[in-house]
C-alpha cells in the first residue's frame, strides 16, 4: 500500500506560490506516484480559518488529486487550541463546523486490505485542535478515539494529525498537543501496535523514533524552513512524505517534487499579509 502525506499547503484564493505548488503536486501524484491514499495533515488554507474563499480555492485545487483524499484540519483551518492562540484565533465549534462543510468529518478510520498487502494495518486521523480545547467536540472525539482504539486491537496503527505529539526538548503550547492528551492517546492504543505517528505544523521534515514509535513530520508544501541549530533541526524544503506498507513493514521517505517553490518569509507573500489584514479587521 502506498500513502502520500502532504501538509501545510496554506492555499489562498489570491493564488501565488501555494496554488502553483499544489497544481504541480497534483500532477506529480497523479502521473508519477499513483498512491492508494493521500492524507493532508492540516493548515489547508493560508491563515484565516474564517475565510470561505480560501476554503473554496483549496477545495478546487485538492480536487485535482485523483487518488482517495482525506483532509484533516490544522490550527489555520479551525483555530488553535493553545494557551495563547495565534492572532487570538481559538478553536471553536463554529470553525470546526465550517471545516466540515468543506471537507466532511475531521477524522477517519481506514482499515488496510489484503489486496494492498496491508490487512494487518489501520490508519487513523483526527483533529489535533480539539485536544485540550474543552469544547464538547473534544469529549466527542475522545469517545470516537476510544472506539477506534478498540477496533484497532492487535493491528499495526498509523496515526495522522496536524500538531506533533513530540518535539525535541519537550512539548510546548502551540507547537505540540498538550502533554496530558499525548499520554492519554498512547494509553488508548496500548492494546494495538502504535507504529507510526505522522504530523505537519512545524513546516519541516523530520524522521525520528520515540521509543518504538516512528514519528514523521511532513514538510510544508509552501514554506522553505531554515535550520534551527538551537533545537537541532535541519533546514527543510517543500515536499511530501511517501509511505510504503508491505505486510508488517513500513517505509517512510521524504519525496521532493520537481518545480516546487519555497517561501522562507511568510510576510513576503501578499496572500499571507492579505489574510492577516482580514483577521485584524474582524
Amino acid at each position: 500500500m502506498r500513502i502520500v502525506q502532504l501538509s501545510d499547503t496554506h492555499i489562498s484564493h489570491l493564488g501565488g506560490v501555494p496554488a502553483e505548488n499544489m497544481s504541480l503536486l497534483a500532477d506529480h501524484i497523479n502521473n508519477e506516484i499513483r498512491p492508494d491514499l493521500v492524507v493532508h495533515t492540516g493548515d489547508v488554507v493560508i491563515a484565516n480559518p474564517d475565510s470561505a474563499p480560501d476554503r473554496d480555492a483549496a477545495r478546487r485545487l485538492l480536487a485535482l488529486v485523483d487518488a482517495k483524499l482525506l483532509v484533516l484540519p490544522g490550527n489555520h483551518d479551525v483555530g488553535e487550541s493553545a494557551d495563547e492562540p495565534w492572532m487570538e484565533l481559538p478553536v471553536t465549534s463554529e470553525r470546526i463546523a465550517a471545516f466540515a462543510s468543506a471537507w466532511g468529518q475531521d477524522r477517519f478510520f481506514v482499515a488496510g486490505s489484503a489486496a494492498d498487502r496491508a490487512d494487518g494495518w489501520v490508519f487513523i486521523g483526527f483533529n489535533s485542535e480539539r485536544l485540550g480545547s474543552g469544547l464538547p467536540e473534544e469529549r466527542e472525539q475522545w469517545d470516537w478515539l476510544a472506539d477506534a482504539a478498540q477496533r484497532a486491537r492487535g493491528k499495526s496503527v498509523m496515526l495522522f494529525l496536524h500538531k506533533p505529539l513530540w518535539f525535541p526538548g519537550g512539548g510546548r503550547s502551540g507547537l505540540t498537543v498538550p502533554e496530558a492528551a499525548r499520554q492519554r492517546l498512547i494509553a488508548l492504543f496500548a492494546d494495538a501496535r502504535l507504529r507510526v505517528v505522522a504530523n505537519g505544523h512545524i513546516h519541516r521534515y523530520r524522521r525520528a523514533f520515540e521509543g518504538e514509535i516512528l514519528n514523521v513530520w511532513a514538510p510544508s508544501m509552501t514554506f522553505a524552513t531554515p535550520a534551527d541549530a538551537e533545537r537541532g533541526l535541519e533546514p527543510s524544503a517543500p515536499g511530501i512524505v511517501e509511505y510504503v506498507i508491505e505486510d508488517d513493514a513500513v517505509h517512510a521517505e521524504l519525496r521532493q517534487v520537481p518545480g516546487l517553490s519555497g517561501v522562507s518569509d511568510a510576510m513576503a507573500m501578499t496572500e499571507f499579509t492579505a489574510a492577516v489584514a482580514e483577521i485584524e479587521a474582524r
